[in-house]
């Protein structure tokens, strides 16, 4: 049986749910998600579309950046964000979403895997996963 997540902002205005298996879980370090999500790494799962039932843009606000194919969604009236589309064009939920929905647990499905672009870090992180100078671990050049 397939596993559904279900995912909403702070104030529940904007749900959504993941089901299934992500196509990734990892800890990127890259400057552009570091930006995009204003965090010092980002913990995150990368969706396949058809396994996210994403919220209607028209109940989010979208920022979208300069010069680079990167989007975050999110909720236009806590300011949780929710989820983000970039490089390989596929959803990307924070792990802190699924922790809000799991009584501040990380699910044990979703543990990240590996970091990537970890030359790039601003942050050390002493773990056992693997760390990928680049993301070609994930088919992204970088």
């Amino acid at each position: 049986m397939s596993k559904t997540y279900e995912l909403s902002c702070d104030c529940g205005h904007v749900t959504m749910t993941a089901s299934g298996e992500p196509k990734l879980s990892l800890h990127c370090h890259c400057s552009s998600c570091r930006d995009l999500y204003n965090v010092d790494v980002l913990s995150a799962t990368g969706w396949a579309h058809e396994n996210v039932d994403l919220p209607d843009e028209s109940k989010l606000f979208v920022h979208k950046t300069d010069g680079k194919q990167m989007t975050r969604y999110g909720c236009p009236k806590c300011g949780l964000m929710m989820y983000g589309v970039h490089k390989p064009g596929i959803p990307v939920i924070p792990h802190g979403v699924f922790r809000k929905a799991n009584d501040g647990e990380l699910p044990d499905e979703l543990a990240p895997t590996l970091h990537l672009f970890y030359r790039e870090r601003v942050l050390d992180i002493d773990d056992d996963l693997e760390k990928c100078d680049d993301g070609s671990a994930v088919g992204l050049s970088g």
